[in-house]
């Protein structure tokens, strides 16, 4: 099976090749060139399978809160309690995606697009748009704080943080 997130993860985008993958993987160079014709095909596969994987976190908590004023915002929190902000096994991998705006600023396309949507999201929401803009971007700090391990504030602070958030939308 090619895994090509391992490579990435583990040696950086920069060393992501179609040989790379085949050896990772066992395959022949043949093999691998089936499904990616080019590096720049690999990376866009690794961005599409990193921006599958937030639309099923997104939606996972979206059912879970589907019935809760503004539906969105209580979503991202549960989404960002149920992994402690990024999960350890995707923080690598996540960090690795984000180095490809160094090799070609169109490869990150998947992730304008998801972003795009989520801000259509947000302004179709039936709730108070700024609110539910304030909480999605105070809970993105933290994702992104969590994906390159720079979080230093404690569960207790958090937990502040995301009952404030919760205070303004009851407001």
């Amino acid at each position: 099976m090619l895994q090509p997130e391992k490579i990435a993860v583990k040696d950086g985008v920069a060393q992501l090749t179609i040989e790379a993958v085949a050896k990772q993987a066992g395959v022949s160079k043949g093999g691998v060139l089936y499904h990616y014709p080019s590096k720049k095909k690999l990376i866009m596969a690794l961005m599409d399978q990193y921006v599958a994987h937030l639309n099923q976190e997104l939606e996972t908590a979206l059912e879970k809160n589907q019935d809760k004023p503004y539906a969105l915002v209580h979503a991202f929190i549960d989404w960002f309690k149920r992994r402690d902000g990024i999960a350890p096994e995707n923080r690598d991998w996540g960090a690795a995606i984000f180095t490809v705006q160094s090799f070609d600023m169109s490869l990150m396309e998947p992730l304008h697009q998801w972003y795009r949507n989520l801000f259509q999201k947000i302004r179709e929401s039936v709730e108070d748009n700024a609110k539910t803009t304030l909480g999605v971007i105070a809970l993105e700090g933290f994702f992104m704080l969590s994906l390159y391990n720079l979080d230093y504030s404690t569960p207790e602070e958090r937990e502040k943080v995301l009952g404030l958030i919760k205070e303004l939308l009851r407001q």
